[in-house]
């Protein structure tokens, strides 16, 4: 009975993902913008790729290029003229697909002022969107999905910057940002195999002194990441110094920190592992 009801909510969960794609495709071509996913949906995808259970979830977060608070809300008024999509009263940057399901829509680019982003509208109204427009240049890649779309996908690395500021910017609210950091970390080698034993990371294995003799593969791991979230944002040396600090902080603090201990309780690991893991973070933005 279990099985056949997980099975019917994942199936109501893909048609309406694909009526999702379908009406958002259909307003950022219209309208020429420029998008990609991130999010929970960015994540489940590399999981499911990689044959791993995603965790299933009904929201769909999409970043958005835009150049205007006007062009921004051209986007929702397509969604609401051609597809019945509502806005919410606690937050302007969400919207309610006809299925029920919640789309987030996160604007980024020149309509930025200080990093953030501020709308008129009701409840949650201003956001910082740190990352989104180096992730755009260099944190994607192109996936087709089950439901036929082609979409730019936020790298799991990528995934990982994103939420270590969102963290940042919001700790109190985004606690469950330490745990997906954690189960990142720990299939990273299953989830991106090529990455790992790619050719300019082999110094990880191999040579007089290699990393993985004295370190976990999890640690391993965190270094390619590392090195892959210095490569996205190495041009924006505020970022990187933003990124350098929030690794440094949680180093420092280590059990004290609340994102440590939402780590080692998400992964089963303790607290010796997890600090191996974020040094290695440190390690790899710092090579």
């Amino acid at each position: 009975m279990t099985n056949t009801l997980s099975m019917n909510l994942s199936n109501v969960r893909d048609g309406a993902l694909k009526e999702v794609y379908d009406a958002v495709e259909e307003a950022f071509k219209a309208l020429g913008i420029d998008y990609y996913l991130i999010g929970a949906i960015a994540r489940d995808t590399w999981y499911a790729r990689a044959k791993k259970e995603p965790r299933k979830t009904f929201d769909v977060d999409f970043a958005a290029l835009v150049g205007s608070t006007a062009e921004y809300e051209q986007v929702k008024q397509y969604l609401k003229d051609h597809k019945q999509y509502q806005d919410t009263r606690w937050n302007t940057f969400v919207m309610i697909a006809p299925s029920g399901m919640q789309v987030d829509i996160l604007p980024f680019g020149e309509i930025e002022i200080d990093d953030g982003i501020r709308l008129e509208g009701k409840g949650l109204t201003t956001i910082k969107v740190n990352g989104f427009k180096e992730v755009y240049d260099s944190g994607t890649q192109s996936v087709e999905m089950d439901t036929g779309h082609t979409f730019q996908v936020a790298t799991l690395s990528a995934i990982v910057l994103l939420k270590l500021i969102s963290y940042d910017d919001r700790p109190e609210l985004r606690l469950k940002d330490a745990g997906d950091i954690g189960n990142i970390i720990i299939h990273f080698e299953d989830l991106e195999p090529d990455l790992i034993y790619a050719e300019h990371n082999l110094d990880m294995y191999t040579g007089d002194d290699p990393y993985i003799e004295t370190h976990s593969m999890q640690s391993a791991s965190a270094v390619i990441i590392g090195r892959e979230i210095k490569r996205i944002i190495e041009g924006n040396e505020n970022l990187l110094n933003r990124v350098r600090a929030i690794l440094v902080d949680k180093i420092e603090k280590q059990e004290n920190s609340p994102f440590v201990r939402r780590m080692t309780d998400e992964t089963g690991s303790n607290v010796a592992e997890v600090m191996d893991w974020i040094g290695g973070l440190q390690k790899g933005i710092e090579i």
